[in-house]
């Protein structure tokens, strides 16, 4: 839902008589209309405003959409009291200079700005003047009551002063609009003002480097008013701010369901990958071959190897005790550490002197990220026969050991050339179980606790020894492969949810 475009027509709808019932009862607006006209002729006689050139009709061709038969098109230079401002340069108000401020007292008068109208606020700016200043620029007078209207740079912005408003003059790029409360509704103006007329005005500004409302006699008489009933301009008033304050209810909740949104499609993975470390995603078999005969064979796997030349032998790790256990797994499942299972090394001690643009592609930190390997900046090193045991392959997984984004992992599904790991970027070689269920179990909550653990007490450091002691739980192979199978889907789902979010 789109609550800024439900607010804008919501005030289309007012401004086009669609919002609220007509009431046959309602005086027609052309008698308050007649009203209007018989008001300022009672002000001019009375001294208080100057005697303008009538306005023309609104004629067909000018209307710009049909109205209620109740109400009448008018030009804004009739329907106003008073509109006042003096143009200097395109600006209106009072070009005041600066020398003749004084600080507020109980006999002065504040200065508005345009700041008062765009943040419709009487605090703004902290300019004032004395009283024989304002005696000399009582012309640009203001009230409260009166409308303020910013002409200059951000054009048309509107604000009603409050009863508790500073007497006081209008400031360059300002306007004043005064209104009989007892024949136009401000409230219902404001809303014809900023639905109709402020576009009206920023689409016929002048100026380039700052925008100026193009003047007062184009605005008297080329901005067009629908006028209503009184009575249903205080019913369209009353409708619009019970709209608006479902609006803001509206725009609360939305603001909420984002932020759940949004942290349900980042957390959600999380929680997909926990499940599934913890025998919950996929459903259990009972013909699988159990996990501690898979441990058998991949220690025997690991001693053949050993026994070949192809690793070197390492002192056995600990078995995993009770105490260690952070959770329950299925019965058919078995807590090992990753150095029972995996081969795991920490990368060769390049020196960055003697890299080359020929030879073997050497990975740093730098060089990868959990959706591959970072094609830029790619270091070189002439092999040597000490460089094997850090070659990489397919399916290995390398892991950063070391600085800002210590813990972040990459399964490499594809080897283009050579490569060779630097040193703090370890890596971890897996033979007989599913190497995308490790990566998983590495990616889980269980295991990046521990690295942010290990980072905090190292000062962004894990250890070689922390990584091989890391705790897997070990599902028999073909339940890994199920597990695998089911986050890979349910991921591309979160992928999807997070584009849609």
């Amino acid at each position: 839902m789109n609550i800024k475009n439900l607010r804008k027509s919501i005030l289309q709808y007012a401004v086009e008589g669609k919002l609220v019932q007509q009431d046959i009862q309602d005086e027609p607006a052309s008698i308050l209309y007649d009203k209007i006209i018989k008001e300022k002729e009672n002000l001019i006689n009375q001294g208080q405003i100057k005697k303008e050139k009538p306005q023309p009709p609104v004629t067909d061709d000018e209307i710009p959409y049909n109205v209620p038969e109740s109400w009448k098109w008018v030009r804004l230079g009739d329907l106003t009291a008073h509109i006042d401002g003096a143009i200097k340069r395109g600006p209106f108000g009072s070009a005041i200079k600066k020398d003749i401020f004084v600080p507020y007292a109980k006999n002065t008068y504040k200065v508005y700005e345009q700041g008062n109208a765009i943040r419709k606020s009487i605090d703004y700016g902290n300019y004032f003047i004395t009283e024989n200043d304002y005696e000399r620029l009582k012309s640009f007078k203001i009230a409260a009551g009166d409308i303020l209207i910013s002409c200059a740079g951000t054009l048309g912005e509107t604000y009603i002063l409050p009863e508790n408003a500073y007497s006081g003059i209008i400031n360059q790029a300002l306007l004043k609009i005064t209104l009989n409360s007892n024949i136009i509704n401000k409230n219902f103006f404001l809303i014809i003002f900023k639905t109709i007329t402020q576009n009206e005005i920023r689409k016929s500004s002048i100026g380039s480097a700052m925008k100026n409302m193009l003047s007062i006699a184009w605005l008297k008489s080329e901005v067009f008013f629908p006028l209503p009933p009184l009575k249903e301009q205080e019913r369209i008033v009353k409708k619009v701010d019970e709209l608006m304050a479902l609006c803001d209810k509206l725009e609360q909740e939305e603001e909420k369901l984002l932020s759940l949104d949004k942290h349900f499609a980042d957390n959600l993975p999380k929680s997909i990958l926990q499940y599934a470390v913890e025998g919950k995603l996929v459903q259990q078999n009972i013909q699988d071959e159990p996990a501690s005969i898979l441990y058998d064979k991949i220690v025997k796997e690991k001693e053949n190897l050993i026994n070949q030349g192809q690793i070197k032998k390492e002192k056995p790790l600990p078995p995993v005790t009770d105490d260690e256990i952070p959770y329950n797994i299925p019965e058919n499942w078995k807590w090992v550490r990753l150095g029972d299972i995996a081969v795991i090394n920490g990368g060769y001690a390049f020196k960055s002197v003697l890299f080359k643009k020929q030879g073997i592609r050497v990975i740093r930190i730098s060089d990868f990220n959990e959706d591959g390997f970072i094609d830029k900046n790619i270091v070189r090193y002439e092999y040597i026969n000490k460089l094997d045991e850090y070659i990489l392959n397919k399916n290995n997984i390398i892991l950063c050991m070391t600085g800002g984004t210590v813990g972040k992992s990459l399964l490499i599904k594809e080897i283009t050339e050579p490569m060779a790991t630097n040193q703090r970027v370890a890596t971890i070689k897996i033979n007989t179980i599913k190497e995308q269920y490790i990566h998983y179990v590495i990616l889980s909550n269980l295991i990046q606790n521990i690295i942010q653990k290990e980072k905090i007490s190292t000062n962004d450091n894990i250890s070689l020894n922390t990584i091989k002691y890391f705790l897997i739980p070990l599902p028999p192979l073909k339940e890994q492969e199920r597990i695998v199978k089911k986050v890979d889907e349910l991921l591309t789902y979160c992928n999807k949810l997070k584009d849609i979010i």
